[in-house]
């Protein structure tokens, strides 16, 4: 008896071909491989409603399906929406089956019925939407999705690297339009303002702000006034105060900034005799052997400050009351003194990486930097810090004693480890005061310069000086010493705590960011200088006129011993995110006529500053519970931010973190002003108007006592009111002009080949008198025979 058979899905196919999906036109024999089957040939089933199934023809993969009946697929629009998406209604036998193989019954995709025969439900319905026109361009191969697949990439590519969508980033990042932070969309909400700033919220005495206007302003100060402001003598603090009913002196500040570096510029040696000439006039001795060399370099790669490299005199001007044989023996010395170093090795024109950290990319970096001009110089020995700061902690009366000795060509006798300095300082011995010459305000009789107090909030803030109403940086490379600056000492983590400077060795040791009282050598660092944003918005495009910051928690080692509520890094983002009380802010009129103003700080601090650490904490002891107390003072941590984000502000801030600041050449290489605080000096301080700054950035004390000063006078009061745009826009432009002049590769090359060129002159032993100092011809201009690289 021949049994029925049941199709898939409960479909069933009778040879006389009635009615069900799987009908076909004409019957088949049967597959050899089936023909052995007792099902093949047996009589109707007994049981009612079923029949037995009968095999389709098999159908080769991407073939369309014929019938014998000669019946055309149908073309309508519905048959099409079916042949896609399913559908409810009995399928035609042209419906595609899966399959090639003949030997084998083909299958067809998903049939629109459900077993028992009634439309399919919703969720059949949804799956056979999502997933039939997939099964269709299956079988279309894989072209088409690798196509869909690579119009999408190139689409992207294009968005995020063409100019011309700026314009849309900048809608999608809300920076079109008027724009609040968040911060203060939310304080104004809190206070129960509906709007911005109503007619009542504009600070006594000012006159509500008319609609913004950009009009040009000159560096005579400003677009309505008559002229600077008179500058009074420098302080020697390095500080100028602010009296109310002045004019403000920012625009007499970059007046008199701008003619000091065209006069800089335009003082520098013109040809190899002038050189030497200048070099025998600032430090009163013959130039070191290989500085032909050297110069050939530097005037081939068109270095433009030829003869600013003060800062390597300064550095080494002690170490020359060394012989060659005791300065050889001190720097042999580090690696007993001190616990990280690596080494780098000069020797018959070639350099080697030695050390605990001779892989890490710092000592690569140095190495890469003296590639070009390694064969010119002499052998020698070169030991790194492996710590970011300084260790090497002279006072002032031996320092004072070694350079006397070194001016006058005469050396120490001291040539037995563990080189202990002679002169230790007034009694205790530790202390900044140690480090500070007399004379200075810190020496001055009474003063008291204490320990940063452990139970300090982080809000304090300096007083001001009487008869003030504030105070601006005149003298930026002066401002760095805090011997004669001691107003910020308690707020930076190099000098808020003292207890752990006490005098050391005098060793020669290079160490990246070195503040002005210690005694290491400042070694160049080759870090982040291929840091650049993807996208440099013009200055009118960049829509954020607060102040921008993002940074870890660097600085101090955050512990229950420090009082690190008081260093840079913390204080920034507890003042910026202060909301209570309120502050005095220096504005001004249309006439540049200053006044103070008192602000809220919910209000003021939103609209003028983004600043702030984000997490995870790095640095701290977690196992005293200084972690945890660390995110409950600064309430959490603000969001990280890219570089394109960055891109949209018209001022950034740079500050120190555990000593030196990476990121300074990448912010000034964008469209933005450059905001900087620091107290350590670099190899191109002498190279940006040093004693003046207020052309290529913007100098800003680290105590923050002049922030919110400064960001009144550029972006304007709280209204805008007393903006000077224009003069923040000159500020970028030049600073990123200065860094493609004063701050590319070849610079760093120039700086680190001078700088071992005297280093190794006090190194070697001199065969006879003069032999490690220049003494060719100085009418023959020197040619660099090497490669020259200019970007």
């Amino acid at each position: 008896m021949e049994l029925p058979r049941q199709g898939r899905r409960g479909s069933f196919v009778d040879p006389a071909g009635e009615t069900g999906p799987m009908a076909a036109s004409s019957a088949i024999p049967p597959s050899p491989r089936m023909g052995s089957s007792p099902y093949l040939g047996a009589p109707p089933s007994p049981n009612p409603g079923q029949t037995p199934r009968v095999h389709q023809t098999p159908r080769a993969h991407h073939r369309k399906s014929s019938s014998t009946s000669g019946a055309v697929p149908s073309t309508t629009p519905a048959s099409l929406f079916s042949s896609v998406f399913g559908s409810s209604t009995p399928k035609q036998p042209s419906l595609p089956t899966y399959g090639s193989n003949v030997n084998r019954t083909p299958r067809p995709f998903y049939d629109g019925r459900t077993l028992d025969g009634r439309p399919p439900s919703t969720l059949i319905l949804i799956r056979n939407i999502i997933l039939r026109p997939l099964y269709v361009l299956g079988r279309r191969g894989p072209l088409l999705p690798i196509l869909a697949g690579v119009v999408c990439l190139l689409m992207f590519l294009t968005y995020s690297t063409s100019p011309s969508s700026q314009s849309v980033k900048l809608r999608m990042q809300g920076a079109v339009g008027p724009y609040i932070p968040q911060r203060a969309a939310d304080a104004i909400n809190w206070r129960g303002k509906q709007r911005p700033w109503d007619v009542e919220d504009v600070p006594q005495g000012l006159k509500r702000p008319k609609p913004a206007v950009d009009e040009p302003v000159d560096l005579s100060g400003g677009a309505k006034t008559a002229g600077p402001a008179v500058l009074p003598p420098p302080r020697k603090d390095s500080r100028l105060l602010l009296e109310e009913g002045k004019k403000h002196p920012i625009p007499a500040l970059m007046k008199r900034a701008k003619e000091h570096w065209e006069e800089l510029k335009g003082r520098q040696s013109k040809t190899f005799a002038e050189a030497v000439k200048e070099y025998v006039r600032r430090y009163g001795r013959r130039p070191p052997k290989g500085f032909d060399k050297w110069y050939a370099f530097a005037k081939s790669h068109q270095v433009l400050m030829i003869d600013e490299f003060d800062l390597i005199d300064k550095d080494l001007l002690m170490y020359r009351a060394f012989k060659p044989s005791t300065f050889r023996a001190r720097v042999a010395y580090i690696t007993k003194f001190l616990d990280v170093t690596w080494t780098i090795r000069v020797e018959n024109g070639k350099v080697f990486r030695e050390g605990q950290l001779a892989e890490h990319d710092r000592a690569k970096g140095v190495v890469s930097l003296m590639e070009r001009f390694k064969h010119l110089l002499p052998d020698m020995t070169i030991i790194h810090n492996g710590h970011d700061g300084a260790r090497i902690a002279v006072a002032a009366d031996e320092r004072e004693r070694l350079e006397t000795m070194g001016k006058n060509g005469q050396y120490d006798d001291d040539e037995a480890e563990p080189f202990d300095p002679k002169l230790r300082g007034q009694f205790p011995h530790w202390g900044m005061p140690v480090f500070c010459p007399p004379g200075s305000a810190v020496r001055a009789e009474g003063f008291d310069y204490a320990w940063a107090p452990s139970d300090s909030t982080g809000f304090e803030m300096p007083p001001l000086e009487e008869n003030s109403i504030g105070a601006l940086l005149d003298d930026f490379k002066g401002y760095m010493n805090v011997c004669d600056s001691p107003q910020y000492r308690h707020f930076h983590c190099t000098t808020s705590w003292v207890y752990q400077h006490h005098p050391t060795p005098v060793l020669p040791l290079f160490t990246p960011g070195v503040q002005v009282t210690l005694g290491d050598i400042h070694g160049l660092i080759v870090e982040q200088l291929e840091l650049e944003s993807q996208h440099d918005p013009t200055w009118e495009e960049r829509p954020f006129t607060s102040l921008q910051w993002r940074g870890q928690t660097s600085g101090p080692l955050w512990e229950k011993l420090t009082p690190w509520r008081t260093t840079q890094r913390a204080r920034l983002h507890l003042l910026s995110h202060q909301e209570t009380g309120s502050r005095k802010v220096v504005v001004t009129d249309e006439n540049d006529i200053m006044r103070s103003v008192e602000m809220p700080n919910y209000r003021v601090n939103p609209l003028f500053l983004d600043a702030g650490m984000v997490g995870p904490a790095v640095q701290c002891v977690k196992e005293d519970g200084t972690c945890d107390e660390m995110y409950e003072v600064f309430q959490g941590y603000d969001k990280r931010i890219s570089f394109d984000r960055a891109s949209l502000y018209k001022y950034v801030l740079d500050v120190d973190g555990n000593s030196w600041s990476g990121r300074f050449r990448r912010l000034m290489m964008s469209n933005a002003a450059v905001v900087k605080a620091t107290i350590f000096p670099e190899f191109w301080t002498d190279w940006a108007v040093p004693r003046t700054a207020w052309l290529h950035y913007i100098p800003m004390q680290v105590d923050y006592s002049d922030m919110w000063d400064i960001m009144a006078f550029f972006r304007g009061g709280m209204n805008g009111e007393g903006a000077h745009d224009a003069l923040g826009k000159e500020i970028a432009e030049a600073g990123k002009e200065w860094v493609r002049l004063c701050y590319r590769w070849a610079d760093l090359e120039a700086y680190q080949f001078r700088l071992l060129l005297e280093y190794g002159r006090l190194y070697n032993d001199e065969t006879e008198p003069g032999s490690n100092d220049y003494n060719g011809d100085e009418t023959v201009e020197p040619v660099w025979n090497g490669p020259i690289k200019l970007q």
